[in-house]
């Protein structure tokens, strides 16, 4: 009962009511969307867009019940990233200024794409929508999944350039959020994504180093995971979202006191440091670089699911002094703050079988 009050007492620190206006989505929305419904990544001289991008924005349309934006931002990620047919098409992971920078896919991006559409539908009543999310998640196991012998079914981080050798393939752990998998394995009964959920649980356990997760690691077909010969032991600007995915899980997911478990030296960091820099080694905890608000917000539902409620207080103080500029040069930072923030604020939550749940 305890623990209940004092959360409560937190959400209050931002808002009153999660049905109040959104405000940070509303400055989002003015500073990062252009009218055609492009986000726009303006740290780069490119002024980049990401599918990934085009898919937090959908489902922060839909957390805001923004349906006008959501169409939007759906038409210009299909017409402009898939060639006009989501169906037919993955999305091209980078745009620039003047089109398309890179055609290999994204399978964060698409499965949050995937995600959005099918709560769109579910919750707006448009067939539309979960039509187009059955097709794209089919899409997904048809280009970004692979069965790899002795392990398993698995999504790779995109259709082109993630298998290293005939037995060893590179895998990206932020890209595997297991409540998109729940989701799918309720609404595609009939598909791997259970499989898919179970073997991510393993290879998240499998890939972090002393409780830290890396930016990348390699799967091997002999049940192995191991360092990535590049990225093996860096961990934060990619991996600092499978602490948020993880933090927003259900407190009845059968896998988060597993998964809190394993990554409480992470957690253990977090509480005695005060901060999250922006890369930190995975073998010695070393922490360099800038420490990003965003990452901040990031790490909020994972301190709330340690019941760790002083420190959730103090980020929560922190993240008051920061607004949005009117430049869209922190697009990462901003996003990451929109969504822990939101999470927080009980503007969504995510069922056990990973249903997005809205307030009434």
């Amino acid at each position: 009962m305890k623990i209940l009050l004092t959360i409560a007492l937190i959400l209050v620190s931002f808002c009153l009511h999660a049905r109040e206006p959104w405000t940070d989505w509303e400055q989002f929305k003015r500073v990062y969307i252009s009218p055609e419904g492009r986000v726009i990544d303006g740290s780069t001289e490119q002024l980049i867009t990401t599918s990934e991008g085009q898919s937090y924005a959908l489902l922060c349309a839909l957390i805001a019940n923004d349906k006008a934006t959501f169409d939007r931002v759906l038409n210009w990620t299909e017409t402009n990233l898939a060639h006009g047919d989501l169906t037919a098409q993955l999305p091209a992971w980078q745009w620039g200024i003047y089109g398309i920078l890179d055609e290999n896919s994204a399978s964060d991006a698409d499965l949050w794409i995937a995600y959005a559409l099918a709560e769109a539908g579910r919750l707006w009543g448009e067939y539309r929508y979960q039509s187009l999310s059955y097709f794209l998640a089919q899409r997904i196991l048809n280009e970004e999944a692979v069965n790899i012998p002795n392990y398993g079914w698995m999504i790779l981080p995109g259709k082109k350039g993630f298998q290293l050798t005939e037995h060893s393939w590179r895998l990206n752990p932020s890209y595997l959020p297991v409540q998109i998998f729940r989701r799918f394995a309720v609404l595609y009964p009939h598909s791997p994504w259970q499989d898919i959920t179970q073997n991510t649980v393993k290879f998240l356990k499998q890939s972090m180093q002393q409780g830290f997760s890396p930016e990348w690691a390699t799967l091997t077909d002999n049940n192995q995971v191991i360092p990535d010969i590049k990225d093996g032991k860096i961990g934060g600007y990619n991996a600092i979202r499978v602490y948020l995915w993880l933090g927003m899980l259900s407190d009845a997911e059968t896998y988060k006191v597993e998964l809190m478990t394993a990554f409480s030296p992470m957690l253990k960091v977090v509480q005695t440091d005060g901060f999250v820099s922006e890369q930190y080694d995975t073998k010695t905890n070393a922490q360099v670089g800038d420490k990003p608000l965003g990452f901040t917000a990031a790490v909020l539902p994972f301190l709330i699911s340690a019941n760790d409620l002083t420190r959730a207080n103090v980020f929560v103080e922190k993240l008051k002094t920061r607004e949005f500029s009117d430049k869209p040069t922190h697009y990462y930072d901003s996003i990451l703050m929109l969504m822990g923030k939101g999470w927080l604020e009980k503007r969504y939550q995510f069922d056990k079988a990973g249903m997005l749940i809205l307030p009434q």
